[in-house]
């Protein structure tokens, strides 16, 4: 940790990505400043994403839950830090982007949660799907775990991802962080390039569809409760 400034622990959350693992541990590891703290959850991965993650000198730790929502709660009861970050196997960090989302918390301490941009982009040798390839090189607000340094105040005030939502558990978490009281600040930079493939979990369309309908409905039912 420095003098300077809080820990950081990112976590990393996989399931058979040893294609794309090492270059989304490697972005994460080669900021500077460099994370504290580096937990990979491995949903019982069978190409060798473990052994990967532990020749790179990160920790592993297996996943007790099932589904994206409790890898990410596991990973960050298990991850140091004051601060919070997250990469997923198939992104990547930009160059800085830990750098400029630090600068941002230090400056404004009433702010909880930042966010840079993302860019959509191909990892590897991937195929996308025909939708997937009509928003390569889209910029815009990241609105997704990849994108967002948080602190632990402010992950406590959201509470964790909901461990039944399939596809819809980051959705469902924002949602509930801008309705909350924790300041999120977005910044106009690039700091993750999300990666597109055509086996993610995104293609499942129905599923997503119906758990965003989901998600609406607790957005809705919160502002009524919120409603005097």
């Amino acid at each position: 940790m420095s003098a300077t400034r809080p820990a950081v622990g990112v976590v990393i959350p996989v399931r058979n990505g040893a294609r794309t693992l090492a270059a989304a541990i490697a972005s994460v590891l080669g900021q500077s400043p460099p994370p504290d703290d580096v937990v990979v959850v491995d949903g019982g991965s069978d190409d060798g994403s473990a052994s990967i993650s532990l020749s790179l000198g990160v920790r592993v730790i297996a996943q007790e839950g099932r589904g994206l929502g409790a890898a990410r709660n596991q990973g960050i009861a298990a991850v140091a830090g004051d601060l919070v970050a997250f990469c997923d196997a198939d992104d990547r960090w930009t160059d800085g982007a830990l750098a400029m989302r630090l600068a941002r918390l230090a400056a404004e301490p009433a702010c909880g949660a930042v966010i840079g941009h993302l860019r959509r982009t191909v990892i590897g040798d991937e195929t996308p799907t025909p939708q997937q390839a009509s928003r390569l090189g889209q910029v815009e607000p990241g609105y997704t775990p990849g994108a967002l340094l948080v602190r632990r105040a402010a992950l406590a005030a959201v509470g964790p991802f909901d461990e039944t939502l399939t596809l819809g558990c980051d959705s469902d978490w924002f949602v509930r962080l801008v309705q909350s009281a924790v300041r999120l600040d977005v910044l106009p930079d690039t700091v993750l390039l999300k990666g597109v493939r055509n086996t993610s979990l995104s293609t499942d369309i129905a599923t997503y569809r119906r758990e965003l309908l989901q998600v609406a409905r607790g957005f809705i039912d919160r502002r009524r409760r919120e409603t005097p």
